[in-house]
Parts: C-alpha cells; structure tokens; sequence
C-alpha cells in the first residue's frame, strides 16, 4: 500500500472522530449531571400531551443526588408511589441477604422453605429453585388467579369484576399460594404452569416473586414489612418507603387509571405486600446497587453477591443491537438487563408506572414515578398512550445524562465510511489535477 494511500486512510480516521467529535455529546461520568431547562421544558410539555398527571425523575451519580424534578400536579419528591414490579428487586435484595447468612441454598428445592410442595404438573420430578424463581425460569406462568384482588384493600368492588373473587379475600399469602398452585386448591389449573421444563427458559413470572416473598416470611419468622424496614428501608434511609400508605409521613401521591381516554381517580389502596416509594428513597437503592452493595458506609449485600444478581441468566444470545435506544438484553437474579450496560426493573401496577436504570460502570443511576395507568381497563389500547410518553420522557433523560449513546455505533459506522469515501474522491480529484500538470509540462533535454 503506497504511502498516499495510508495517509488518506489516517486522514479519513481522524476527519470521522473530529465529525463524530462534532455532535453534541452527553455528560460522561466525571462530569456533573444536570438536566437543562430546555429538557425540563420538554418533559412538561410531553407530560400534558400525554395526560399524564405527575412525574417525578431522579438522576443519581456515584453517591449522591444530581437531579431531581417533579413535575404536574404534584412536584413533592417525597411523595411515596406505588412502584410495582420494581418492588422485585427489593424480594431479591432480600433473598440474597438470607443466601449470604447460609439461610437458603439458591439450588435446593423450594418446596423445603415452603408449607406445600411446588411442583409443575407436568415435570414432578423437577425440582424448582429458588434461583429458578428469582431469574424467571421456573415454568410458572406470568400471572396466578385474581392476583390484583388479593391483598388489596377496596379493590373487590363490582366497578371491575374482571378481578374480584370473595374466595381471596382475607387469606395468607401461603394460603393463596397453595389454592392456586396445588392439586387440590380451589384455583388449581394447568393453566397456571407453561409447557416447559423447569429451569430451562425465561418467561416473566409475577408469580414466581409471589413465592419469593412467601418464602422471605417463612424463613425470616417476620413479616415482609418488618424484615424490610429492619434489613433494607433503615439501612438505606428510605424514610418514605412501606408497605402501608397510612404509616408513612408523607402522604401518597394520587393515582389513576385510564379508561376511554379519561384519568380517572382511584382511592389510596393499601396491602401487605406493596411497596410504596418516593423518587428521593429510590435513589438510594440505586446508589447502593451501582457501588456494589455499599451505602454510606453500610454494606447492603456484598460486591461478590451483586455480581451474582448482575449476571445473565438468559439462555439465548439476543441479538446484536449497536443502537441508542434502550434494548432488554436479559434477566438476572431480580434484575432486568438492557443494552447499553445498564441494569434495572420496571414497574406496572394499579394506577402507577415506574421505571429504574442503574450503570456500575459509569456510577449513574435513574429512577422515574408517575402515576397513571390502565390496567383495570383490559380490552382498552390506552397503555400504548401511556407508555410512549413515559418512555420518550425516559429516553430524552438517559441520553441527557449520558446513560444512552447520543448517537450509536451505525452512525459512527456511517459516518466515517463517508468521511473515507470523501477524502478517497477529494485525493483522487487532486491526483487527475496533478497528472494533469505535469502532462502539460514541457519535458526537460538532457544533452
């Protein structure tokens, strides 16, 4: 290759960083986050085209606060939300406390923790795991029976009989459980397993983290809540954080589901097994899942054992994605895994949406509440509503704060290929120019 050639190739090189140099970058993880008033503007405004009521949103990086905003009708970052599905990870958190003390062997049959045998119907001979049930392989299916009646205070009402049935009401958790998933209770049905062997596919499963919290209470000898608060909330000073709106100071933020493109609102529902939190307490947790366990000198789970929770379970390759948007990757043990390199959970529940995202890497941290959803309307589209505007919201501040790529590997791709392509017809122009010259040239007579 001539010298020409190569130096055309460099130059390309250097013109494609200083074009993809060019673009508006987003802060690295060094710098000090903060979202501009032009992206809070933004907010604002997709939060009233999409009707949402309030949000909250909260950045974190290393080990402190370096955004908060509150936006809509209520803008206290105190208030709790209910937050739904990411309530799993505090169900794993604590799971692994119990692994780390030698109280549970994450490979043994959950059946010895339990006061019913667990077996799928279809492979008794299988036993499920407590590792099964925490990175979603167990082969349960996604919801049990009447799952949003139980454990809510004034939800049985005829207004949504789609979940109401009087034969949860007022029953244990283990009690539940069991009429749902042994041979013989009253809500027993094949149609609460897959057809798969356990252990060997993913498939998310709100029930399976059911059993979880079952097993939680049975091996602690505490209720869900006094473990928590002893083991979790006081660690991390999550003071706006519970399971009961009516013990908490400050009061809930009001939720509302969709129907026929109407907010409407609910009352403040109250269980034994719902975490409410508020944008500032979620925080904390993401800074103790991004430092390895560690929170302001407390060291919540060790680093060896969030490595654990990190690690893909997932048993197929996804595929290859070098782009910028938010992508599922996997699951590991309570945590959702999502390209690029970030961690996390979401969560969907009566009458609120949240969103969670942490990166050990880069030390950042996001966390989203809002309080509108449409769950109780099960044939209505309004959830595609919804979740496109909290995503967009989402997205405009992952990529503010430098957790998502402003611009992916493609369009680096794209651009220096046509930064060679480029210098390659500007060398080329200059070199005919040359030749040109030199033919025009008269030739010198050596004598």
């Amino acid at each position: 290759m001539g010298f020409r050639k190569i130096d055309s190739i460099v130059v390309s090189v250097i013109l494609a960083l200083f074009l993809v140099g060019s673009f508006p970058q987003s802060a690295n993880a060094a710098e000090l986050v903060l979202v501009s008033p032009d992206v809070e503007d933004e907010i604002e405004r997709l939060i009233t085209e999409g009707n949402i009521p309030s949000l909250h949103g909260c950045i974190v990086s290393e080990d402190s606060i370096e955004w908060v905003g509150g936006f809509g009708e209520e803008t206290d970052i105190d208030s709790p939300f209910l937050i739904g599905s990411i309530q799993k990870v505090f169900v794993a958190i604590s799971i692994m406390q119990f692994y780390e003390r030698g109280e549970i062997d994450l490979d043994s049959d959950v059946s010895e923790y339990l006061p019913f045998e667990l077996k799928n119907p279809r492979y008794p001979n299988i036993s499920i795991t407590p590792r099964m049930l925490l990175s979603h392989r167990s082969g349960l299916e996604s919801y049990l029976p009447y799952e949003f009646c139980y454990d809510w205070e004034g939800l049985p009402s005829s207004e949504y009989p789609i979940w109401y049935n009087q034969g949860v009401i007022d029953i244990t958790l283990s009690e539940y459980l069991a009429e749902c998933l042994t041979p013989e209770g009253q809500f027993s049905s094949s149609r609460n397993w897959l057809t798969w062997e356990p252990g060997t596919q993913y498939s998310y499963a709100n029930s399976g983290f059911k059993l979880l919290m079952c097993l939680l209470e049975i091996v602690s000898g505490q209720s869900i809540s006094d473990y928590m608060t002893e083991n979790i909330f006081t660690p991390l000073r999550l003071n706006n954080t519970g399971f009961n709106a009516t013990e908490l100071d400050t009061p809930q933020a009001k939720s509302y589901t969709r129907i026929n493109v109407t907010n409407i609102a609910l009352p403040v529902w109250n269980g034994q097994y719902m975490i409410r939190s508020s944008i500032s307490d979620m925080s904390h947790l993401l800074i103790a899942l991004m430092n390895m366990g560690e929170f302001d000198g407390h060291q919540l789970l060790q680093s060896e054992t969030v490595e654990m929770m990190l690690e893909n379970t997932y048993s197929e390759d996804p595929a290859w994605d070098p782009g910028r948007e938010l992508r599922w990757k996997g699951y590991g043990l309570g945590l959702d895994i999502f390209s690029p390199n970030l961690y996390g959970h979401g969560g969907s529940t009566i009458g609120y949406l949240a969103y969670s995202y942490f990166s050990p890497n880069l030390k950042k941290g996001y966390v989203q509440l809002s309080n509108v959803n449409s769950i109780l309307d099960p044939i209505g589209d309004e959830w595609q509503e919804i979740v496109h505007y909290t995503n967009e919201i989402r997205n405009l501040v992952l990529t503010e704060a430098g957790m998502i790529p402003l611009i992916s590997f493609i369009e680096i791709i794209l651009i220096t290929c046509s930064s060679i392509v480029l210098v390659s017809i500007t060398y080329g122009i200059l070199r005919r120019r040359k030749l040109k010259r030199k033919i025009r040239e008269p030739k010198s007579v050596v004598m």
